[in-house]
């Protein structure tokens, strides 16, 4: 169950990134999936390094996760811009 709540809540916190940056189209997209990625991630590195039990929805697994997706979306931001559709 917190698997999908991770989801949720990556999902959520790069749209929020997104927005607050006035990120659109594939930007946006990009801060969504960065941010799911980084949550999940994150509590799965929670989980086997650190031992925490996130296996629910409790306080412990929501810092988790939201820092996860703030980690790698913040990485994904200093990451130069490259085009690769030209």
């Amino acid at each position: 169950m917190s698997v999908l709540a991770w989801i949720a809540l990556g999902a959520l916190g790069g749209l929020v990134a997104g927005w607050l940056l006035h990120a659109r189209g594939r930007a946006l997209l990009s801060d969504v999936t960065v941010g799911l990625l980084g949550a999940v991630l994150g509590g799965f590195l929670a989980a086997v390094l650190l031992g925490l039990d996130v296996a629910d929805l409790d306080p412990t697994s929501i810092l988790v996760a939201a820092l996860g997706a703030a980690l790698l979306i913040l990485v994904l931001h200093a990451l130069p811009n490259v085009e690769v559709f030209e």
